[in-house]
């Protein structure tokens, strides 16, 4: 039997979305789990936390007392706040934006250098890659109470007799002649190496993943054209991962703060019922944060990184 065609059926037209409005749109469709999670139960004490930071709020039976102070309580948290007799929010809020500053561009190299190691191949490989992972799945309370503080098990194997320092690598450097602003990075840096080996974890599982998704391809193409490993790196390697140094800094910035003593001070005046002084600190806490994401935001701009150097 012979199928009869409607001749008066119009053909239906398919709808061209742009690959730029695809992205977006799955973007949007992933995030919306967290818009709706922050709409619905996160905005609402969020916009109320950062009313009360203007108000002296004192807790009373049944409820809260209230009593408007304007930007006393930021004043009181930069200007007079005291914490253990020897430090203060302003203090270890400037210490924990200096540990950041310096501990993202050593994060950043050091992360992508593990992970172009960890991408060749070599037996044991997948052990190696475990042991740069554990100290972000391990509680590292217990290693960073071992590896410094007054009285620790690693500061006494390097003490003799508990009075002289079997080797002072600061006065080894003086020594030397090297100026004493270089000594106190370098040895700033070493200090370092515990913080840096606990937040890179992550950082190198997310540069690693970027350079195996680079496509082969190209590499072969390079190796063809007689270009070195070195050469490869800088042309290939680094504008393909690029993107992720973004991803890479938020998270670095974010675990630095969550992790810092300003977070202690913050939950300190929280227990002793400052709810007022500790909603002052936690704002300025947030906004100092935003404000080094946006500076991140804006040089990655300028640079380009966000771009895919292989998407158009």
């Amino acid at each position: 039997m012979t199928e009869v065609k409607n001749v008066n059926e119009k053909p239906v037209k398919k709808i061209k979305v742009k690959y730029d409005t695809q992205k977006k749109i799955w973007g949007v469709i992933f995030l919306l789990p967290w818009i709706i999670g922050f709409l619905t139960l996160f905005a609402y004490p969020f916009i109320t936390s950062l009313i009360f930071s203007f108000y002296d709020v004192t807790p009373i039976k049944g409820g809260i007392d209230l009593k408007f102070v304007g930007i006393e309580n930021y004043r009181f948290a930069f200007f007079e706040h005291t914490y253990a007799t020897t430090s203060s929010f302003q203090v270890e809020l400037l210490t924990t934006i200096t540990d950041a500053v310096i501990n993202l561009p050593v994060l950043l190299i050091f992360s992508l250098f593990i992970a172009v190691l960890l991408n060749k191949e070599f037996r044991g490989r997948a052990v190696v890659r475990a042991i740069f992972f554990i100290p972000v799945i391990l509680n590292s309370a217990a290693v960073s109470t071992v590896m410094s503080g007054a009285g620790s098990i690693m500061g006494e194997l390097f003490m003799e007799e508990n009075t002289m320092v079997i080797f002072d690598l600061s006065l080894y450097l003086n020594n030397l002649g090297i100026g004493k602003d270089l000594v106190a990075f370098v040895v700033g840096l070493i200090d370092r190496v515990y913080t840096i080996l606990t937040l890179a974890g992550v950082p190198i599982l997310l540069f690693l993943a970027a350079i195996q998704s680079v496509p082969k391809h190209l590499y072969e193409a390079a190796t063809i054209e007689g270009a070195t490993a070195y050469e490869m790196f800088w042309l290939i390697t680094l504008p393909n991962v690029s993107p992720h140094i973004i991803t890479v800094s938020i998270y670095a910035i974010v675990d630095t703060f969550l992790t810092s003593n300003a977070a202690r001070v913050i939950n300190y005046e929280h227990s002793r019922l400052n709810y007022g002084y500790s909603l002052a600190m936690a704002w300025s806490y947030v906004v100092v944060v935003l404000a080094i994401l946006l500076v991140i935001f804006i040089v990655s701009k300028a640079l380009k990184l966000g771009e895919h150097a292989y998407e158009n």
